[in-house]
């Protein structure tokens, strides 16, 4: 299991599927201790933005990785801005 969890972007065998961990910031610069967010492209589109909780994250990595072969491809250091319209997803 991997046990270090930062931002990072995962790719499935095939390449077609990519999922990106971004860190959150606040307005001000402060990072969001809680929550991350998550984009999913299929074949270069956007399929889906929202946030998710840390322990969300690690789980959801743990499974794409062990379970199902995807490869950490990038690790992401720029947090991005939060946005409120994305909040009530989570």
């Amino acid at each position: 299991m991997l046990r270090d969890f930062t931002a990072m972007q995962l790719t499935a065998k095939t390449g077609n599927m990519v999922v990106d961990f971004y860190p959150v910031k606040f307005s001000d610069g402060t990072i969001n201790n809680r929550l991350m967010l998550k984009v999913v492209n299929f074949m270069n589109d956007q399929q889906s933005m929202r946030y998710i909780t840390k322990k969300d994250m690690e789980r959801e990595i743990n499974e794409r990785v062990y379970g199902y072969g995807y490869e950490v491809t990038e690790i992401h250091t720029d947090p991005q801005l939060f946005n409120s319209g994305l909040a009530c997803c989570c």
